[in-house]
């Protein structure tokens, strides 16, 4: 099965939101923090499936460059890409193979659907925490107006343009098992 599906609209949905800044998005924000940091990965994990269990097949995600999202890609000194493994980290490796087994084409821009939550979570979490990737890919559910990202240090970025039911009981969870900021 592969980890991701690409998504024939390529274009990000929610037209209050502003991906360049997203603190000029038209909507409302908050913080998920980690209480316990022990362990990043299996925290923000565990995190996801703690707020968006019940609606993660609604999930999508958008990245404008799925596979530039890793640093090692790029040759700052000679301004190229190079998508080969060799000479990549493990934590590349393991990302460029994911978008290979799931037929991501290079330099795909857009929406893919996640089909192995698990997998995907484990590679593009430690590829953020250990800052191989300096940014995550946007999460998102169109139907219930908002979208969230991951951050290296333990958290959650959640932003919604209104408070709706799934809203609210995202927001309530995440006060009963996280610090919210």
């Amino acid at each position: 099965m592969k980890t991701l599906d690409k998504i024939t609209n390529q274009s990000f949905p929610l037209t209050w939101a502003n991906l360049d800044s997203y603190t000029e998005s038209k909507g409302h924000k908050n913080e998920i923090y980690l209480i316990n940091n022990d362990n990043l990965i299996e925290g923000l994990i565990l995190m996801f499936y703690t707020l968006f269990r019940s609606i993660k097949s609604d999930i999508r995600l958008y990245d404008p460059s799925w596979w530039d999202c890793c640093l090692d890609t790029w040759d700052p000194d000679e301004d190229k890409y190079d998508y080969e493994l060799e000479g990549k980290s493990d934590e590349t490796k393991d990302y460029l193979i994911m978008l290979r087994e799931s037929s991501i084409e290079i330099g795909y821009s857009g929406i893919c659907k996640c089909n192995d939550w698990n997998k995907f979570l484990s590679i593009i979490l430690t590829c953020i925490v250990t800052h191989i990737a300096p940014y995550s890919p946007v999460f998102y559910d169109e139907e219930n107006d908002f979208f969230f990202y991951f951050h290296h240090s333990g958290s959650i970025g959640f932003y919604y343009k209104e408070r709706n039911e799934i809203v609210e009981k995202i927001l309530s969870i995440s006060k009963d098992e996280y610090d919210v900021r």
